[in-house]
């Protein structure tokens, strides 16, 4: 049986990109501050471009597996 795809919205709240991606309130400001992800403000909601946070975690370092 396929797993569904789970549409993600083009925008996203604080909240929406904290659940989905593990992403802190104050981080993804500091991150919206340092111009790693994008947002747009909606009267006085911030809404999250969510294909920047996942640019953002593609860019990341991949981490190498250990031996032990």
């Amino acid at each position: 049986m396929d797993t569904p795809v789970i549409e993600f919205p083009e925008y996203a709240s604080i909240a929406e990109i904290t659940a989905r991606f593990g992403i802190s309130r104050g981080t993804q400001y500091r991150l919206i501050a340092d111009g790693k992800i994008e947002a747009v403000k909606v009267g006085s909601a911030t809404r999250i471009i969510t294909v920047t946070v996942e640019k953002y975690f593609s860019s990341l370092p991949r981490l190498k597996a250990t031996t032990r």
